[in-house]
């Protein structure tokens, strides 16, 4: 059992805990899934330090709570924090043993390659070129996702990680960044930094061989019946944190009871991929090299859980402490949610032709047309008049943003509610 370091009190204000748990845990679920793409125990150890901080966060809150000695109505709003904070801690632990399958399946690499084009925000590694010309600038000049739409999660330098980088960090020749976005982005990126190798999950030695061929065809039939709901799975998991917390944030019940929908489905969804895994193993050698992805499907169902006990509160009546809503001011990206209108330059245009024409650096993470939910789009999937957009993006470009999608309405989702 490993041994636990005692844990020392510094003062710290709620609206800076609940900052710093937010930021942890888009870093979180970044690094999470780089971990078991390049197969890197490194990054996977980084997101176990994460968790444990994330640990002490919830303490935190926990003290300050009961420091607080508020009255019935502050109590409330308090019992409100005090909730999400035991949900991110949830999260972060799922994400953690998400990380973790880099250490009981070698074989996950096997799977993550497989299905990596497929994901509508996959993350891969870009090395930059002497001659490219963000060598030598510092991460705050470049502004990587509203120049060109993708995240910029980690630094490789020679053997060193450098996560999360700040502003005044700079980018060096040969440095490898993790960097997450659309594929047409992330071509871009690839192309502006000069790096014309094909793109690769290994950043040291070889790739390991695996005991089964993916190609088999008892395999290869299963697979893509696999690829379709591993892709919902994680896309949706993810989707209900940025949502659930914007719900409290925002104290939206509509946007609560989105949540609560996708759970549903979530439920359906999980089932659905134990039994395609259960059939899988029919066909593979040891099923132990199977075990990996089949945790990464019971994470993204706690993930869900989690995300669905966060948006809970606000449909039973729980308002935001002020403190909540000067928290979300400060953080970097915020939640767009936008109806197509008849004047919308997104009108009849594909996923693909958006990306082309408008590249602002939000991610649509989900389309409502009607009653129905759709996550699973193509890069020829047409947006129509009536669309529900739900998305993240930079503060710096949701204006432009708004006003393309709803130029009639043209209001700002962050203000809705202020």
């Amino acid at each position: 059992m490993p041994k636990l370091k005692r844990f020392k009190y510094k003062p710290i204000s709620l609206k800076e805990i609940l900052i710093e748990m937010k930021e942890n845990l888009d870093l979180m679920i970044d690094l999470a899934y780089s971990a078991i793409r390049f197969q890197s125990k490194e990054i996977a150890n980084e997101v176990v330090k994460i968790e444990e901080r994330i640990h002490e966060l919830v303490f935190l809150i926990d003290l300050q709570a009961m420091m607080a000695h508020p009255g019935l109505q502050d109590a409330k709003s308090i019992e409100l924090i005090v909730r999400v904070g035991y949900a991110i801690d949830k999260i972060s632990d799922a994400l953690a043993d998400i990380a973790k399958v880099t250490f009981i399946n070698d074989e996950i690499w096997v799977f993550t390659q497989y299905l990596w084009g497929y994901i509508p925000e996959p993350i891969i590694k870009v090395i930059i070129s002497p001659e490219s010309e963000i060598a030598g600038s510092l991460v705050g000049e470049i502004n990587f996702r509203a120049k060109f739409g993708v995240d910029l999660i980690a630094i490789r330098r020679e053997k060193r990680w450098i996560y999360n980088p700040i502003a005044e960090e700079r980018i060096l020749e040969n440095d490898r960044i993790l960097v997450r976005g659309e594929m047409p982005s992330l071509v871009q990126i690839k192309s502006y930094c000069k790096d014309d190798a094909p793109i690769s999950f290994k950043f040291e030695g070889d790739e390991k061989k695996s005991s089964f061929d993916i190609k088999q065809p008892e395999i290869e039939s299963i697979m893509p019946k696999i690829k379709n709901t591993y892709i919902q799975m994680i896309d949706i998991s993810e989707t209900m944190i940025q949502l659930a917390i914007s719900a409290v944030f925002f104290n939206n019940e509509e946007v609560a009871e989105d949540v609560l929908e996708m759970e549903e489905l979530m439920d359906g969804l999980n089932i659905m991929f134990e039994k395609q895994i259960l059939e899988l193993a029919k066909f593979v050698p040891n099923t132990r090299d199977i075990v990996g992805i089949l945790r990464i499907g019971f994470c993204c169902e706690l993930i869900s859980d989690a995300a669905s006990n966060i948006a809970e509160m606000i449909i039973k009546g729980f308002k935001p402490h002020p403190i909540l809503v000067k928290a979300i001011k400060e953080t970097s990206e915020i939640l767009l949610r936008e109806q197509v209108s008849y004047q919308s330059r997104f009108k009849n245009i594909t996923y693909n032709e958006m990306l082309d024409k408008y590249q602002l650096g939000v991610h649509i993470i989900a389309v409502k047309r009607g009653d129905n939910w759709i996550y699973d789009y193509k890069r020829d999937f047409k947006f129509e008049e009536g669309d529900l957009l739900i998305g993240l993006g930079p503060k710096e470009t949701i204006i432009e943003w708004h006003k393309l999608v709803n130029p009639e309405k043209c209001q700002i989702y962050f203000h809705k509610k202020k």
